[in-house]
Order: structure tokens, then C-alpha cells, then sequence
């Protein structure tokens, strides 16, 4: 006899749709508004620091000599003029030191402006430039008294300078800010009222 060799074919397998995937937070609405809006801010920067450095190659392409060395160096010009620069402030920094570059900038330009603010007189300018020289000979006083805060206190410097730009700039305006809130308080608290008008 012969044998029938059966085929057996193999049971299937019911379907089922594959689980879905939890979202990550990475794939979240609020993570790609983030995501675009920083890659926005990087944009914005890029921008900006390119059009800084068209703007700095310009003005060195009229200077001598430096448009020559620049095309020896297969480089822009607006390059070696900022790596000069850099180079400058470097050594100044290590002969002067931070603090003195930051008492410079931070007395040259504010007494620039109060000297222009007193000949147009804007709104409120004795309070912004006032009270910004006052925090200024503030920040002086507290060192002669304490020369400590400039070698063993870490950032001591950095956030001088981060105060006294915050005051004088005028996108800030923080030495007005600071009378507001602070010293015009203290002067009503403390100081003589005004004498009333009588008849």
C-alpha cells in the first residue's frame, strides 16, 4: 500500500493591529513649539552675527593692507580685524585685569549720555543718571572697604558688570527703576514732608 503523505498546512494566526505607541515627549505640540522657537532664536543669532561680521568687512575693505593679507590668508578681512581685536583686549585684560576694563566701560559711556541728557533734558534723566552714579560709587566704596571682593569672591566682577549695564543701558533703564522702587520709598519714609500752603 501506499502511503498518502498529508500536507499539513500551518494554522494562521488571527490578526491584531499592532499597540500604538505612546507619544514621548519629544513628539509632544508643546516640545516642537519649544524646539521652534529655540531653532528661531539660533536663526535670529546666526543672522545677526553675520550681518556684524558683513558689516566689519565692509569698513575693513577700505583700510590698507589689511584686504591684501586677507586674500595671502584666504580669509575675510572683517576675520583678522576682529582676531586683532580679540587678541587686544586679551592683552589688555591680563595687564590691567577685568575690573579696571570694567570700571572704564561702564564710567565712559554712562558719562557720555548724562553729559548728552543734560543738554536735550529727557523725561526723568536726573533720576536715571543720578541714581546710576550713586550705585556706580557705591560698588567703589564697598571695595576700598572690603578689597577682598575683588580676588577671593568669585564673580564678584561679573556681576558688577552685569548691574551696572543693566542700569545705564537704555533698553532697561534699571538705575530709574531702582529710584522708583527703592530710594523714592525711602526718601518719603525718611525724609522731611512738604509744608502744606496756608493762606
Amino acid at each position: 500500500t501506499n502511503r498518502q503523505v498529508q500536507q499539513h498546512t500551518p494554522k494562521q494566526r488571527p490578526f491584531s493591529a499592532p499597540l500604538p505607541q505612546p507619544k514621548t515627549m519629544s513628539q509632544g505640540p508643546d516640545n516642537m513649539k519649544v524646539e521652534q522657537e529655540g531653532s528661531s532664536f539660533k536663526d535670529q543669532v546666526v543672522t545677526a552675527l553675520t550681518q556684524f561680521v558683513d558689516a566689519v568687512d565692509k569698513k575693513c575693505s577700505s583700510l590698507p593692507y589689511l584686504p591684501d593679507i586677507a586674500a595671502k590668508a584666504k580669509t575675510k578681512p572683517a576675520y583678522i580685524a576682529l582676531a586683532v581685536c580679540a587678541a587686544f583686549l586679551m592683552f589688555i585684560l591680563m595687564m590691567i585685569g577685568f575690573n579696571a576694563i570694567v570700571n572704564i566701560i561702564c564710567f565712559a559711556y554712562p558719562a557720555m549720555a548724562a553729559l548728552k541728557a543734560m543738554q536735550t533734558k529727557p523725561e526723568k534723566y536726573d533720576e536715571q543718571w543720578l541714581t546710576y552714579f550713586m550705585i556706580f560709587g557705591k560698588f567703589h566704596v564697598a571695595e576700598s572697604f572690603y578689597p577682598s571682593l575683588l580676588t577671593d569672591v568669585s564673580f564678584y566682577v561679573l556681576f558688577k558688570f552685569l548691574v551696572l549695564v543693566w542700569c545705564f543701558l537704555p533698553q532697561s533703564t534699571g538705575a530709574q527703576k531702582v529710584y522708583s522702587f527703592f530710594i523714592k520709598k525711602v526718601l518719603a519714609a525718611v525724609g522731611p514732608k512738604p509744608e502744606s500752603k496756608t493762606e
